[in-house]
């Protein structure tokens, strides 16, 4: 009896404290300025919480997507488990996209950057994101740091190499081109 009420009283605290609603503007949680939960919070209503952990999951940031620049979140040992891409990555962007978790496809999830990149410059590695992502009543939230960068560079002469100089809308992956002149050399 004793474990069994220990258990429900954990349970109970976990469910105040990780809600997925901490960016609720009509009920703003009051640590706006960082996350309950580091990683993947998913509620699926009435009270089922599952949480993947940061150190579970991976999210790559990509300068030359093929929506321009766009972000990967997986689960680094099971992409499979849990996925998703989205191109909202300044803070208050939307997307409409999908989340796959557990063998379950969710189209046309609102998705609603609360944390993202500033400007033009892109993300660097450890910055950080936040998304709040609803289908119907299922709502999950990531907030994750970025753990890699994938560049995308401008190739002007179409030679397969690419220049110094990064691209947000298309590219080649290196950098190596010496003469972005010449279509027949790098």
């Amino acid at each position: 009896m004793k474990t069994t009420l220990k258990t429900l009283v954990s349970i109970f605290l976990i469910t105040i404290t990780f809600s997925c609603d901490n960016d609720d503007p009509s009920n703003p949680a009051p640590n706006t300025n960082q996350c309950n939960y580091q990683g993947l919070s998913y509620f699926l209503p009435p009270n089922t919480h599952i949480f993947i952990p940061e150190s579970d999951l991976t999210l790559e940031y990509i300068t030359a997507g093929s929506n321009g620049p766009e972000v990967e979140v997986y689960e680094t040992n099971d992409p499979g488990h849990f996925n998703f891409t989205t191109i909202a990555l300044t803070v208050n962007a939307t997307d409409s996209g999908t989340v796959n978790y557990n063998g379950t496809t969710y189209t046309n999830s609102a998705i609603t950057c609360q944390r993202g990149v500033t400007g033009t410059t892109g993300a660097s590695v450890g910055d950080e994101f936040r998304w709040d992502i609803v289908n119907g009543t299922v709502e999950f939230e990531i907030c994750m740091v970025v753990t890699s960068v994938t560049y995308g560079y401008v190739d002007s002469d179409g030679d397969g190499c690419g220049s110094q100089t990064i691209s947000y809308t298309f590219g080649v992956l290196n950098n190596v081109d010496s003469d972005d002149s010449n279509p027949n050399a790098c």
